[in-house]
Protein backbone atom coordinates (compact mmCIF):
# COMPACT_ATOMS: atom_id res chain seq x y z
CA UNK A 1 0.00 0.00 0.00
CA UNK A 2 2.48 2.43 1.19
CA UNK A 3 4.73 1.61 -2.42
CA UNK A 4 1.66 2.43 -4.25
CA UNK A 5 1.14 5.49 -2.33
CA UNK A 6 4.38 6.80 -3.24
CA UNK A 7 4.01 5.65 -6.36
CA UNK A 8 0.64 7.72 -7.11
CA UNK A 9 2.34 10.84 -5.26
CA UNK A 10 5.27 10.23 -8.08
CA UNK A 11 2.69 10.45 -10.94
CA UNK A 12 1.05 13.66 -9.54
CA UNK A 13 4.41 15.72 -8.80
CA UNK A 14 5.35 14.53 -12.59
CA UNK A 15 2.17 15.90 -13.63
CA UNK A 16 1.57 18.91 -11.95
CA UNK A 17 5.35 19.65 -11.79
CA UNK A 18 6.44 19.92 -15.23
CA UNK A 19 4.37 22.26 -16.95
CA UNK A 20 5.30 24.53 -14.22
CA UNK A 21 9.11 23.95 -15.29
CA UNK A 22 9.04 23.85 -19.09
CA UNK A 23 6.08 26.61 -19.82
CA UNK A 24 8.81 29.06 -18.44
CA UNK A 25 9.89 32.17 -20.54
CA UNK A 26 12.60 32.58 -22.98
CA UNK A 27 14.47 35.21 -25.23
CA UNK A 28 15.46 35.11 -28.64
CA UNK A 29 17.62 37.47 -29.62
CA UNK A 30 16.88 39.21 -33.34
CA UNK A 31 19.68 40.41 -34.81
CA UNK A 32 19.27 42.89 -37.56
CA UNK A 33 20.97 43.42 -40.48
CA UNK A 34 24.85 43.88 -39.53
CA UNK A 35 26.43 44.69 -42.23
CA UNK A 36 27.60 47.79 -41.65
CA UNK A 37 29.21 46.01 -38.38
CA UNK A 38 30.99 43.52 -40.77
CA UNK A 39 32.27 46.42 -43.04
CA UNK A 40 33.21 49.18 -40.34
CA UNK A 41 32.47 48.14 -36.90
CA UNK A 42 33.19 44.56 -36.01
CA UNK A 43 33.36 45.50 -32.53
CA UNK A 44 29.76 46.14 -32.49
CA UNK A 45 29.24 42.83 -33.83
CA UNK A 46 30.82 40.75 -31.49
CA UNK A 47 29.73 42.88 -28.61
CA UNK A 48 26.28 41.54 -29.73
CA UNK A 49 27.24 37.96 -29.67
CA UNK A 50 29.18 38.11 -26.44
CA UNK A 51 26.13 39.53 -24.41
CA UNK A 52 23.86 36.72 -26.22
CA UNK A 53 26.56 34.44 -24.85
CA UNK A 54 26.76 36.01 -21.53
CA UNK A 55 22.45 35.88 -20.92
CA UNK A 56 22.22 32.73 -22.70
CA UNK A 57 21.38 30.87 -19.12
CA UNK A 58 19.39 33.82 -17.33
CA UNK A 59 17.53 35.06 -20.21
CA UNK A 60 16.99 31.13 -21.23
CA UNK A 61 17.67 31.70 -24.82
CA UNK A 62 17.21 28.54 -27.06
CA UNK A 63 17.95 29.86 -30.63
CA UNK A 64 19.67 33.20 -32.07
CA UNK A 65 18.31 34.63 -35.33
CA UNK A 66 19.45 37.09 -38.10
CA UNK A 67 16.92 38.61 -40.63
CA UNK A 68 19.76 38.89 -43.17
CA UNK A 69 22.52 41.08 -44.72
CA UNK A 70 25.40 39.78 -42.49
CA UNK A 71 27.78 41.08 -44.44
CA UNK A 72 28.13 44.58 -46.77
CA UNK A 73 29.87 43.22 -49.63
CA UNK A 74 30.29 39.70 -51.15
CA UNK A 75 34.29 39.90 -50.42
CA UNK A 76 36.35 37.32 -48.89
CA UNK A 77 37.05 39.89 -46.28
CA UNK A 78 34.15 40.88 -45.57
CA UNK A 79 32.61 36.99 -45.12
CA UNK A 80 36.08 36.30 -42.56
CA UNK A 81 34.97 39.25 -40.26
CA UNK A 82 31.51 37.19 -39.91
CA UNK A 83 32.49 33.93 -39.56
CA UNK A 84 35.02 34.87 -36.83
CA UNK A 85 32.47 36.57 -35.01
CA UNK A 86 29.91 34.22 -34.95
CA UNK A 87 32.34 31.91 -33.62
CA UNK A 88 31.85 33.40 -30.58
CA UNK A 89 28.16 31.22 -30.65
CA UNK A 90 30.03 28.20 -32.46
CA UNK A 91 32.47 28.16 -28.90
CA UNK A 92 29.13 28.51 -26.33
CA UNK A 93 27.09 26.13 -28.64
CA UNK A 94 24.55 28.58 -29.38
CA UNK A 95 22.28 27.76 -31.82
CA UNK A 96 22.01 30.12 -34.74
CA UNK A 97 19.73 30.70 -38.16
CA UNK A 98 21.44 33.02 -40.87
CA UNK A 99 18.65 34.17 -43.57
CA UNK A 100 20.07 35.50 -46.89
CA UNK A 101 20.11 39.29 -47.52
CA UNK A 102 20.63 40.44 -51.10
CA UNK A 103 24.02 41.95 -49.87
CA UNK A 104 25.18 37.98 -48.55
CA UNK A 105 24.84 36.85 -52.70
CA UNK A 106 26.15 37.97 -55.91
CA UNK A 107 24.11 39.87 -56.47
CA UNK A 108 25.73 42.99 -54.96
CA UNK A 109 29.66 43.75 -55.95
CA UNK A 110 32.98 42.61 -53.76
CA UNK A 111 33.84 46.00 -52.75
CA UNK A 112 30.59 47.82 -53.14
CA UNK A 113 26.72 47.52 -52.18
CA UNK A 114 26.10 48.57 -55.57
CA UNK A 115 24.62 45.60 -58.53
CA UNK A 116 27.40 43.55 -59.79
CA UNK A 117 27.73 43.24 -63.47
CA UNK A 118 25.61 40.99 -65.21
CA UNK A 119 22.04 39.46 -64.27
CA UNK A 120 21.12 40.37 -60.74
CA UNK A 121 18.38 38.18 -60.31
CA UNK A 122 20.77 35.22 -61.31
CA UNK A 123 23.32 36.56 -59.02
CA UNK A 124 20.83 36.46 -56.43
CA UNK A 125 21.18 33.28 -56.22
CA UNK A 126 24.96 32.69 -56.39
CA UNK A 127 25.84 31.83 -52.87
CA UNK A 128 28.86 30.29 -52.61
CA UNK A 129 30.63 32.35 -50.06
CA UNK A 130 28.24 32.21 -47.86
CA UNK A 131 27.88 28.48 -47.86
CA UNK A 132 31.18 28.22 -47.95
CA UNK A 133 31.90 30.03 -44.61
CA UNK A 134 29.00 29.24 -43.12
CA UNK A 135 28.22 25.34 -43.93
CA UNK A 136 25.35 23.02 -43.18
CA UNK A 137 27.61 21.03 -40.69
CA UNK A 138 28.20 24.54 -38.10
CA UNK A 139 24.28 25.75 -38.42
CA UNK A 140 23.26 23.10 -35.35
CA UNK A 141 19.55 22.50 -34.94
CA UNK A 142 18.96 22.52 -39.07
CA UNK A 143 16.83 19.77 -40.19
CA UNK A 144 16.30 20.02 -44.02
CA UNK A 145 16.88 22.39 -46.98
CA UNK A 146 15.68 23.07 -50.55
CA UNK A 147 18.64 22.38 -51.93
CA UNK A 148 21.04 20.41 -50.47
CA UNK A 149 24.93 21.39 -48.98
CA UNK A 150 22.61 25.11 -49.23
CA UNK A 151 21.09 26.86 -46.44
CA UNK A 152 19.55 29.28 -48.55
CA UNK A 153 16.15 27.70 -47.94
CA UNK A 154 16.41 25.42 -44.91
CA UNK A 155 14.29 24.86 -41.35
CA UNK A 156 15.60 24.60 -38.22
CA UNK A 157 13.62 23.23 -34.96
CA UNK A 158 13.95 23.95 -31.05
CA UNK A 159 11.71 23.04 -27.90
CA UNK A 160 11.45 26.02 -25.61
CA UNK A 161 8.70 27.00 -22.88
CA UNK A 162 6.84 23.81 -23.56
CA UNK A 163 6.66 23.80 -26.92
CA UNK A 164 7.54 22.79 -30.28
CA UNK A 165 9.24 25.60 -32.52
CA UNK A 166 10.15 25.70 -36.40
CA UNK A 167 12.08 28.45 -38.20
CA UNK A 168 11.92 29.20 -41.85
CA UNK A 169 14.79 30.77 -43.62
CA UNK A 170 13.68 31.96 -46.87
CA UNK A 171 15.93 33.32 -49.51
CA UNK A 172 15.03 36.90 -50.21
CA UNK A 173 12.59 37.44 -52.33
CA UNK A 174 12.41 33.51 -52.80
CA UNK A 175 11.33 31.53 -56.00
CA UNK A 176 8.39 29.41 -56.56
CA UNK A 177 9.84 26.68 -55.98
CA UNK A 178 11.55 27.25 -52.48
CA UNK A 179 7.81 28.52 -51.73
CA UNK A 180 6.50 25.66 -52.77
CA UNK A 181 8.91 23.62 -50.29
CA UNK A 182 8.32 25.37 -47.38
CA UNK A 183 4.40 24.73 -47.80
CA UNK A 184 5.12 21.51 -47.69
CA UNK A 185 7.73 21.46 -44.71
CA UNK A 186 5.15 23.93 -42.38
CA UNK A 187 2.20 21.30 -43.77
CA UNK A 188 4.08 18.42 -42.02
CA UNK A 189 4.67 20.16 -38.61
CA UNK A 190 1.15 21.27 -37.95
CA UNK A 191 2.21 20.84 -33.84
CA UNK A 192 5.36 23.20 -34.11
CA UNK A 193 4.91 27.37 -33.96
CA UNK A 194 6.52 28.17 -37.18
CA UNK A 195 8.54 31.88 -37.57
CA UNK A 196 9.56 32.35 -41.22
CA UNK A 197 12.55 34.49 -41.09
CA UNK A 198 13.25 36.65 -44.35
CA UNK A 199 15.32 39.68 -45.14
CA UNK A 200 12.36 41.61 -47.10
CA UNK A 201 8.76 41.65 -45.84
CA UNK A 202 7.65 44.46 -43.94
CA UNK A 203 8.29 48.12 -45.67
CA UNK A 204 9.42 51.26 -43.75
CA UNK A 205 5.80 52.54 -42.93
CA UNK A 206 4.50 49.05 -42.24
CA UNK A 207 2.82 47.31 -45.25
CA UNK A 208 3.99 43.89 -46.85
CA UNK A 209 5.89 44.76 -49.28
CA UNK A 210 4.07 44.46 -52.80
CA UNK A 211 7.62 44.98 -55.05
CA UNK A 212 10.26 42.58 -55.78
CA UNK A 213 12.87 45.27 -55.32
CA UNK A 214 13.29 45.29 -58.75
CA UNK A 215 15.21 42.00 -59.08
CA UNK A 216 13.83 39.54 -56.97
CA UNK A 217 11.33 36.77 -58.26
CA UNK A 218 8.10 36.79 -55.64
CA UNK A 219 7.19 39.84 -53.44
CA UNK A 220 6.61 39.62 -50.06
CA UNK A 221 3.15 40.26 -50.77
CA UNK A 222 2.68 37.62 -53.57
CA UNK A 223 4.55 34.93 -50.11
CA UNK A 224 2.48 35.91 -47.59
CA UNK A 225 -0.60 35.14 -50.02
CA UNK A 226 0.95 31.82 -51.25
CA UNK A 227 2.95 30.83 -48.47
CA UNK A 228 2.08 32.45 -44.76
CA UNK A 229 -1.44 33.50 -44.35
CA UNK A 230 -2.47 29.43 -45.56
CA UNK A 231 -0.97 27.69 -41.97
CA UNK A 232 -2.90 28.04 -38.61
CA UNK A 233 0.95 27.13 -37.59
CA UNK A 234 2.35 30.16 -38.91
CA UNK A 235 2.78 32.54 -35.79
CA UNK A 236 5.58 35.07 -36.62
CA UNK A 237 7.43 36.26 -39.98
CA UNK A 238 10.31 38.49 -39.47
CA UNK A 239 12.53 40.23 -41.38
CA UNK A 240 14.85 43.92 -41.66
CA UNK A 241 16.57 44.95 -45.08
CA UNK A 242 14.96 48.40 -44.90
CA UNK A 243 13.15 51.29 -42.57
CA UNK A 244 14.04 50.70 -38.94
CA UNK A 245 11.11 49.28 -36.59
CA UNK A 246 7.83 48.46 -37.36
CA UNK A 247 5.25 45.71 -36.62
CA UNK A 248 1.86 44.61 -37.91
CA UNK A 249 -0.60 41.68 -36.71
CA UNK A 250 -2.96 39.99 -39.59
CA UNK A 251 -5.54 37.62 -39.33
CA UNK A 252 -4.29 33.99 -41.80
CA UNK A 253 -7.43 31.97 -43.56
CA UNK A 254 -7.75 29.71 -40.82
CA UNK A 255 -8.20 32.25 -38.14
CA UNK A 256 -5.15 32.55 -36.51
CA UNK A 257 -3.00 35.69 -35.46
CA UNK A 258 0.18 36.45 -37.47
CA UNK A 259 2.59 39.03 -35.98
CA UNK A 260 5.04 40.71 -38.43
CA UNK A 261 7.97 42.09 -36.91
CA UNK A 262 10.72 44.63 -38.97
CA UNK A 263 13.65 45.49 -37.08
CA UNK A 264 16.58 47.01 -39.07
CA UNK A 265 19.18 50.23 -37.92
CA UNK A 266 21.78 49.59 -40.31
CA UNK A 267 21.36 53.46 -41.18
CA UNK A 268 21.94 54.37 -37.32
CA UNK A 269 25.77 54.77 -36.65
CA UNK A 270 26.22 51.14 -38.72
CA UNK A 271 23.61 49.53 -36.72
CA UNK A 272 24.32 50.80 -32.95
CA UNK A 273 25.04 47.26 -31.92
CA UNK A 274 20.90 47.16 -31.33
CA UNK A 275 19.20 43.75 -30.90
CA UNK A 276 15.55 42.98 -30.57
CA UNK A 277 15.10 40.84 -27.96
CA UNK A 278 11.61 38.85 -28.32
CA UNK A 279 10.50 37.52 -24.70
CA UNK A 280 7.98 35.02 -25.19
CA UNK A 281 5.58 33.12 -22.27
CA UNK A 282 3.57 30.68 -23.59
CA UNK A 283 1.54 30.49 -19.90
CA UNK A 284 0.95 34.19 -19.99
CA UNK A 285 0.28 33.95 -23.60
CA UNK A 286 2.87 36.94 -24.35
CA UNK A 287 5.66 38.23 -26.60
CA UNK A 288 7.22 41.75 -25.58
CA UNK A 289 9.88 42.56 -28.41
CA UNK A 290 12.57 45.42 -26.59
CA UNK A 291 15.27 46.53 -28.62
CA UNK A 292 18.73 46.67 -26.85
CA UNK A 293 22.61 47.64 -27.83
CA UNK A 294 24.60 45.81 -25.78
CA UNK A 295 27.58 47.79 -27.18
CA UNK A 296 26.16 51.56 -25.84
CA UNK A 297 24.10 49.88 -22.59
CA UNK A 298 20.91 51.58 -24.37
CA UNK A 299 17.12 50.61 -24.87
CA UNK A 300 15.01 51.90 -27.31
CA UNK A 301 11.69 52.63 -25.76
CA UNK A 302 9.88 53.78 -28.93
CA UNK A 303 10.90 50.10 -30.59
CA UNK A 304 8.89 48.10 -27.37
CA UNK A 305 6.24 45.91 -29.09
CA UNK A 306 3.75 43.99 -27.29
CA UNK A 307 1.61 41.35 -28.24
CA UNK A 308 -0.91 39.95 -25.65
CA UNK A 309 -3.45 37.02 -25.95
CA UNK A 310 -1.21 35.09 -28.22
CA UNK A 311 -2.59 31.54 -29.28
CA UNK A 312 0.56 29.31 -29.17
CA UNK A 313 0.15 25.96 -30.75
CA UNK A 314 0.27 23.62 -27.89
CA UNK A 315 1.64 19.99 -27.74
CA UNK A 316 -0.67 17.29 -28.99
CA UNK A 317 -1.61 14.81 -26.09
Amino acid sequence: MKRNLYFLALVLLIVFYTPQVFAQKFTIPVMPDTQGEVGDKPEMLISQLKWIVDKKDSLNIPFVLHVGDIVNFDNHGHWQTASDCFKILDDAKMPYVLCLGNHDTEAVGENTGSAAPGNVNLNLRKTTKFNTYFPVSRLMGQQGRFEEGKSDNAYYTFKAGGLDWMIVSLEFCARLSPVRWANKVVADHPNHNVIILTHYHLNGSGDISERNAGYGDLSPYEIYDMLIKKHPNILMVLSGHTGNSTFRNDRGENGNRIYQILTDYQNENHGDGYLRLLDINPERRYMLGKVYSPYNGKDKCEALIRFMGVNFITPQK
